[in-house]
């Protein structure tokens, strides 16, 4: 019996992370931001984790960090360290956690990555693209969160104050589009 798309995705939401997370990439808090930003470039990451020099992990540094705390903000990459502006604290999920539960806190939350502990030990970073995928054909809809601006639609652009107001709106006003996209992944 064939699986159909709704299936497959279905049961993707149902596995636990570690099957999905990537090994993390390291950068130590006292480190210039530059070095940080040449390292994500490297390696072509969105992401790294932040840790003391003598500790575990302490947050993550993401393009967005660098966009909206360096770059707009006018400091000096190379000065700049990365505890200065980093994401902190970081979140953390265990690795036996299922997808579902972790893209819930990372909606809840208003992010799009989450680190994935295994006996208290970081094993990995989980991020939504990589569970949902960044392209057209292979996406499913999320919210994206904008912490500076509230939560906007990825259908029309508005704005709410809060993951609630923003569902109950996709359910309301973009009902119809979510249909035709889950009939998208059927015909897959």
């Amino acid at each position: 019996m064939a699986r159909t798309a709704q299936d497959r995705w279905s049961t993707r939401f149902e596995e636990p992370v570690s099957k999905f997370a990537q090994a993390p990439i390291m950068i130590y808090a006292d480190d210039a931001v530059e070095d940080a930003a040449k390292l994500m470039c490297e390696k072509q990451v969105s992401s790294i984790i932040v840790s003391e020099t003598k500790g575990g992990p302490i947050g993550i540094l993401t393009e967005w960090d660098l966009v909206s705390r360096v770059l707009a903000a006018g400091r000096d990459p190379g000065s700049t360290t990365v505890r200065r502006v980093m994401s902190s604290p970081l979140i953390k999920i265990d690795a036996s956690t299922r997808v579902s539960e972790a893209l819930r806190i990372m909606t809840k939350r208003g992010i799009r990555r989450i680190a994935v502990y295994e006996d208290g030990v970081l094993a990995g970073v989980l991020t939504q693209s990589q569970v949902v995928g960044n392209r057209r054909k292979t996406s499913s809809a999320l919210p994206i969160a904008e912490p500076l601006k509230g939560h906007m639609c990825i259908y029309c652009s508005l704005t709410f104050s809060s993951i609630r107001r923003l569902t109950n709106h996709i359910d309301t006003t973009h009902a119809e589009t979510l249909n035709l996209r889950k009939k998208e992944i059927e015909e897959e």
